[in-house]
């Protein structure tokens, strides 16, 4: 049969003066079905549109063709028990079988019910079913109708296997729970459901948004108090959502969606990714700053397309009560009166009125007039603060954290006559200020960043010297002359009045040269030793090593605590240079009678380490850090430990060594720790490429000789216990 095939029905044998009607098959491309046909008469085929447009038409009107046919086999349903337990008499073969029994005491869909497997249409309104059951036997389901029964609650696997399931009415059953996801899927299609006059309390979004087209979803007349996404219901933003029809009138929705909590972070994608109509009707809104965002995206969009189920009205605040949201709010351009107040819990002054304002994107804190003497110490917290204190008792405008998120600061018409330096720097250039009115008679040069056009400071008096310069330069090099009327200093200097835009100090003051080379010798000189301070500072490190070169002895002494010529501090996780390390450097060592620290090697693993390590680099005389590239970095945590206490074992005593073998060859700039930077910019690492091929000469001639000779002890002398080294000074600041 061809797909564009016309079937013409003479539709006044069913319908009482109906008139010839023109039906074509019609294939939903969301749905795998071949039995539907389309009134090609009502949904006139439109080239420019016709995917949008037939298909959205034909989901609403489309039937299958068995109810257009005038042959149907009612099923014959009899009572087995007086409960309402009942079962079907008839062919459990025949094709489009249905049920139609209403206004019985059906507690439950018949027992037998999964044995028709043919049955298209189930119809049992006004009975006493409390619940649905397994139906999903039913794959030949297209309408089902239980309106009026006693249903509490719908699961999500209730229609979940109804792949033809096309109509489902549940009016008025008294469903308190519909899980998310039970009117949608990929495996489900419902054109139409009709679930009002319930007792459903909120709704997931996934039923609100299938991914199919739908012609209509109704939750009119429920107790819907909030929309929700329990299950991290995620829109494709990829997809277009042709939808349908959703109707959630008559419900207890008082606040506007919040989108975020619906996972959706961008509503702006919402617009172009959905074509759903939405009726909101007869709800008591409360218009405020929730609602705003959304009506200031649609706003275009709301004045060219109107519709009547667009026309919602609010309810709280009292004095928008009986407003069209549409009409006062979007078309009449007045979105800046959705607001919502702040109260103290949000740090609002007991005195003020705070609220926020979506459509301008502020944070309004009004303390307009309420006797205020002092700036408050808190305010709601956000950016782009407007400060409103103006006609209040303020005496010092001093500094609050909250100035550096404000944009207007209106201080006018106070008492004002000191402004603390840090309050003036806390404020922002571009920052509206209002100073105008005040009792001001000083000016901080804080204020030259500035621009008097923009900082209303009023008519100010105040006295000028020699040294106010900058006021006259601000004022001139801002262009102050062009708002008089917001900004104009009047100086007095000498004995005279002078407004700053016409003021030539050069007439008042005299040029002091030799003050001014005095000042300037002496900035020469603080310069000068900053410079130096800041020298020495830097080279600290440096200095110390150098001064340990001169001051170090020949013969050193050794004391009997000691048991190790050395510790070596090197990067075990370096295969290669651990190999050199145990069989070349070390082997050279212990050949001329060195004793050797190797912490990979000698650790016992039984100990605390930190503790002893401390204990080891005490015993030890000498230390050898073979400096690589990963010495000292977040991938060697304890080379960063052990060269930590050899360092505060060598600031502490001048007898013992730090040998630096720069085992990678790395310029200063390449180490990263400074103090290590220091022995490779002094010249005091040894390089291991060494061109004269006297590596081990070098490192032998800065350990000196080693503490055990075939005489014992050499140059040995009793001193200190030298645990104390580090249990007593662990934390002792680096120079």
């Amino acid at each position: 049969m061809c797909r564009r095939m016309f079937f013409v029905l003479f539709i006044a044998q069913l319908v009482p003066n109906a008139t010839f009607m023109t039906w074509e098959i019609w294939i939903p491309p969301f749905v795998n079905r071949t039995d539907l046909l389309c009134p090609s008469d009502r949904c006139a085929l439109d080239p420019t549109i016709y995917v949008t447009t037939k298909n959205q038409c034909c989901t609403c009107q489309a039937k299958p063709s068995w109810k257009l046919d005038l042959v149907t086999y009612d099923l014959v349903l009899e009572y087995t028990r007086r409960g309402g337990t009942a079962q079907l008499i008839g062919d459990t073969t025949i094709a489009n079988a249905r049920l139609v029994h209403n206004k019985g005491f059906l507690s439950k869909l018949p027992n037998n019910v999964c044995q028709f497997v043919n049955i298209v249409e189930i119809e049992a309104t006004y009975n006493k079913i409390s619940s649905i059951g397994n139906i999903s036997c039913l794959q030949m389901l297209d309408t089902l109708d239980l309106s009026y029964n006693t249903i509490d609650s719908i699961g999500n696997s209730t229609f979940k296997n109804l792949p033809l399931l096309r109509e489902l009415r549940l009016i008025n059953n008294g469903i308190k729970t519909m899980e998310p996801y039970a009117l949608a899927g990929t495996t489900m299609s419902i054109f139409l459901a009709d679930l009002s006059s319930n007792n459903m309390t909120k709704i997931d979004l996934s039923n609100l948004v299938p991914e199919n087209r739908f012609c209509q979803y109704d939750f009119s007349s429920n107790k819907i108090v909030e929309i929700v996404n329990e299950q991290n219901f995620q829109i494709n933003v990829n997809k277009i959502y042709h939808g349908g029809f959703v109707d959630l009138d008559a419900n207890d929705i008082t606040q506007w969606f919040d989108f975020k909590d619906l996972g959706i972070d961008d509503i702006t994608i919402l617009g172009k990714i959905m074509q759903f109509g939405l009726s909101l009707q007869k709800m008591k809104w409360t218009c405020d700053c929730r609602m705003e965002p959304f009506l200031e995206l649609t706003q275009d969009a709301l004045k060219r397309i109107w519709r009547d189920y667009y026309n919602v009205t609010c309810w709280d605040p009292p004095e928008y009560r009986g407003l069209s949201i549409t009409e006062h709010f979007v078309k009449g351009d007045k979105l800046d009166l959705l607001i919502c107040n702040k109260t103290s819990a949000d740090k609002c002054p007991k005195e003020c009125h705070c609220f926020y304002q979506p459509k301008n994107r502020r944070t309004v804190v009004n303390c307009t007039g309420v006797g205020l003497t002092l700036l408050p110490k808190y305010v709601p917290e956000g950016e782009n603060l407007t400060l409103l204190f103006e006609g209040n008792h303020i005496e010092y405008l001093e500094h609050r954290e909250y100035f550096n998120r404000s944009y207007t600061i209106s201080l006018s018409n106070n008492q004002i006559h000191t402004i603390s330096s840090n309050a003036i720097e806390s404020i922002g250039n571009n920052a509206i200020l209002d100073l105008s009115g005040n009792k001001m008679y000083e000016l901080s040069r804080d204020f030259q960043s500035f621009d008097p056009c923009i900082t209303k400071l009023g008519k100010i008096k105040i006295s000028c010297d020699c040294d106010d310069d900058w006021l006259v330069d601000w004022v001139k090099n801002k262009r102050a002359e062009q708002c008089k009327n917001t900004t104009e200093i009047i100086c007095f200097i000498g004995e005279m009045y002078v407004s700053t835009i016409d003021l030539d100090l050069g007439n008042f003051c005299n040029d002091d040269t030799n003050l001014t080379f005095l000042n300037i010798l002496i900035g020469i000189i603080i310069a000068l030793l900053l410079g130096i301070c800041g020298v020495l500072y830097t080279f600290r490190y440096e200095l110390f090593i150098l001064k340990r070169r001169f001051i170090s002895k020949k013969c050193s002494k050794v004391y009997p605590y000691l048991e190790y010529d050395v510790f070596i501090s090197f990067d075990n996780n370096d295969t290669e240079l651990r190999i050199w390390v145990m069989k070349t450097l070390a082997s050279y060592l212990q050949v001329f009678g060195y004793r050797i620290f190797i912490p990979c090697r000698d650790e016992n693993f039984a100990d605390v380490r930190e503790e002893a390590l401390i204990d080891t680099i005490n015993i030890c005389k000498n230390y050898i850090i073979i400096l690589c590239d990963k010495y000292h970095t977040e991938e060697t945590v304890w080379t960063t430990v052990e060269w930590k206490y050899i360092w505060h074992s060598f600031k502490l005593n001048k007898e013992r060594q730090i040998i630096v073998i720069n085992y990678h060859q790395l310029e200063s700039s390449e180490v990263h720790e400074n103090k290590l930077k220091a022995f490779v910019r002094v010249g005091k690492d040894i390089d291991f490429s060494n061109k004269k091929h006297n590596l081990f000469k070098d490192i032998q001639d800065r350990l000196g000789s080693p503490i055990r000779t075939n005489y014992g002890l050499k140059c040995a002398k009793t001193k200190f216990d030298a645990r104390s080294l580090h249990n007593n000074e662990l934390f002792a600041l680096d120079i």
